[in-house]
């Protein structure tokens, strides 16, 4: 998996992109600890999207990321930081099947989302933990975090390091996006605010939003299609996970009593 990603950054140095551009999102920041609930997804090796720990057999990311796969060419890492060195504690974990939603929509990515079920169980510690999910609190203003090895520029190659990037709820998808496309029951619209340091790019896909209520930090979404990023930050589309509680329970089970 490392192998593949350092032929990336590679290539992409060759083409002129400076290191620094590299591990970093236009106004987000570098992370230098793992995000202990926060997972990359790899196919044949390769970073594809993000995902989160939801208990210690199950992984919960989006249903575009891994709908064409097969078990045995999608692998889950956690503790990570970096995509080209090893990090401390690092885990590369099989994946024993993937549980895609039934009404998941290619075209629209309505209830786009998946639940991996790992061959052998997560090694929690203190970079590898779950994150529990709830509904959104979509207060004007509220400030939400999404952390990924995302493309720093449209079309472009994972960040070879995590990064965070911190964006605004609610906001509006009108205008952007068509009725199809957009489905408030099932989906949460986020960032586009001139307060928005960042915007989710290829490759952060099924990375959680995070929302801290109260003083506990959940998932409250799942990023899953924007139209671009980079300058001007429009609003990105997230599957609303409070929405598939059912369904999640009905797959994985109930998570862990904290």
């Amino acid at each position: 998996m490392k192998v593949i990603s350092v032929l990336t950054a590679l290539i992409a140095l060759a083409a002129g992109a400076p290191a620094s551009e590299q591990e970093r999102v236009s106004g987000g920041t570098a992370l230098s600890a793992a995000v202990p609930h926060l997972v990359s997804i790899t196919i044949d090796g390769q970073h594809v999207c993000g995902g989160f720990i939801y208990s210690s057999g199950w992984i919960v990311t989006a249903a575009s990321c891994v709908k064409d796969y097969l078990p045995s060419q999608v692998k889950v890492v956690v503790a990570q930081v970096s995509l080209i060195t090893q990090d401390t504690d690092e885990q590369v974990i099989s994946v024993f099947k993937i549980f895609i939603n039934d009404g998941y929509l290619p075209d629209t990515k309505l209830h786009d989302i998946a639940m991996l079920q790992m061959a052998t169980a997560i090694t929690f510690g203190a970079k590898v933990n779950l994150i529990r999910y709830e509904e959104a609190e979509e207060v004007s203003g509220t400030i939400v975090k999404l952390a990924g090895w995302g493309a720093t520029t449209v079309g472009g190659t994972p960040s070879t390091k995590l990064r965070e990037i911190t964006v605004t709820l609610p906001a509006t998808c009108a205008g952007i996006y068509t009725a199809d496309e957009f489905n408030s029951i099932y989906m949460l619209c986020a960032g586009g605010s001139p307060a928005d340091v960042g915007s989710p790019c290829q490759y952060d896909e099924g990375s959680p939003l995070v929302q801290t209520i109260g003083t506990t930090s959940y998932a409250i979404g799942i990023m899953s299609k924007n139209k671009g990023c980079g300058s001007g930050f429009a609003p990105t589309i997230y599957t609303r996970l409070s929405a598939y509680y059912a369904w999640i329970n009905k797959i994985g089970g109930l998570q862990p009593a904290p």
